[in-house]
């Protein structure tokens, strides 16, 4: 199974006058745990995975 999503955030950041600025962004997921099983062969374990869903971004900046 796929999907795809997208996020789009705006915001901004003022750098001291004479400084230079550095802003980085990450995303933040949720993190979805599951099982699969089989119902061909009564319900048997098949296997595990993951799913990540985004929910935000994670700011980091600096100026020097």
């Amino acid at each position: 199974m796929t999907d795809t999503a997208t996020r789009t955030e705006t915001g901004s950041y003022t750098v001291p006058d004479g400084k230079f600025g550095h802003l980085e962004a990450y995303p933040l997921y949720d993190l979805f745990y599951y099982d699969i099983y089989s119902r061909a062969v009564t319900d048997h374990w098949v296997g595990n995975g993951n799913a990540q869903h985004p929910v935000g971004f994670c700011y980091n900046s600096r100026s020097n």
